[in-house]
């Protein structure tokens, strides 16, 4: 903690009580035959060469078409940042790694902020260039979410990218529409948080918003990613962000409950989770369906190797800032 008291300074409640939990996550058992599904996913890497897969792979970073989303090149030059208005949500998502009891309160880059103001007081000393509005669902409190939007606006002007992450539940054509005249640039749904449907995506893309989604590699769940590839496709969303699953303290009860293990390697220092057993595998096989079908829709697999990635530059971009 010490550490990201010298850069970010004091860290909110909602960090406190997410960090609390970390030295839980070891506590999830280790795949067993580590060394085969290694040579599992190699083999699928190698594959996914064959197919003309893109990107980074010595950070297993890699996208179907070579097109990342715009929030998304900023943050892999550690220049992206989150603001997390609340915590709380209308559902409960296994894999989620946000602490309970869910609860109301801002977090901007780790540390508090009770007015839009404040927020943007914070991120005025990050150096930033892409935001993500996030929670918890933000839609539950929309006067704060019209609030830190035009706040962001008025400050950094249209050259800062926001995008809204969102399962999606309490969006409407009107909403949408608001939410773009506004200035939110696009949308990040969580369509594993609803089953897969991507209703929300088709409402959104009719009002003229940008719609991606991002949703966790869940093993068990690839037959049904895959058919919600499909229907993406067809209606022209233009891409699929997928996170390789990992255990926090705060989601690993649930993840217990469903037999999942830990994959195989050493943590990350860099990272405050870990990943999960048969998650890349999913990615990866995911990835391939979207090259064997020559989709437009463009698949982005960002893996805990990514987000190491991320945090090694975000910290050293933040060394700079401060010295």
């Amino acid at each position: 903690m010490s550490s990201i008291r010298t850069v970010c300074g004091d860290p909110s409640d909602t960090f406190e009580r997410y960090a609390v939990g970390l030295a839980r996550q070891d506590r999830l058992p280790t795949e067993k035959r580590a060394d085969d599904k290694r040579w599992r996913r190699q083999t699928l890497l190698l594959e996914l060469g064959r197919l003309g897969v893109q990107g980074w792979p010595l950070h297993r970073t890699l996208t179907t078409t070579g097109r990342l989303p715009d929030g998304c090149r900023p943050c892999l030059e550690g220049r992206g940042s989150n603001l997390c208005m609340t915590t709380r949500c209308n559902r409960d998502c296994f894999f989620c790694f946000n602490p309970k009891p869910r609860a109301d309160g801002m977090s901007v880059h780790g540390r508090p902020a009770k007015t839009p103001a404040e927020a943007v007081e914070i991120l005025a000393g990050l150096d930033i260039a892409s935001l993500g509005l996030s929670g918890g669902e933000p839609l539950l409190d929309l006067d704060l979410l019209f609030g830190l939007v035009r706040a962001v606006r008025s400050r950094f002007g249209p050259a800062m990218r926001i995008d809204l992450y969102t399962n999606g539940d309490l969006l409407t054509r009107a909403l949408a529409e608001d939410l773009k005249r506004e200035g939110v640039n696009g949308l990040r749904v969580n369509l594993a948080a609803r089953d897969y449907d991507a209703q929300p995506v088709r409402v959104a893309l009719e009002a003229g918003l940008p719609a991606e989604v991002e949703i966790p590699a869940v093993p068990e769940d690839e037959a049904r990613a895959r058919e919600m590839m499909e229907q993406l496709d067809a209606m022209g969303a233009p891409h699929l962000i997928l996170h390789e699953l990992f255990a926090t303290g705060q989601n690993l009860d649930a993840l217990e409950s469903r037999r999942l293990e830990a994959k195989g390697e050493e943590p990350s220092a860099a990272l405050a989770w870990s990943a999960v057993s048969e998650s890349e595998e999913t990615a990866y096989r995911l990835l391939a369906h979207a090259l064997r079908r020559k989709m437009r829709l463009s698949v982005y697999y960002c893996s805990c190797g990514t987000q190491q990635w991320i945090a090694e530059s975000a910290l050293a971009r933040a060394g700079r800032i401060h010295d």
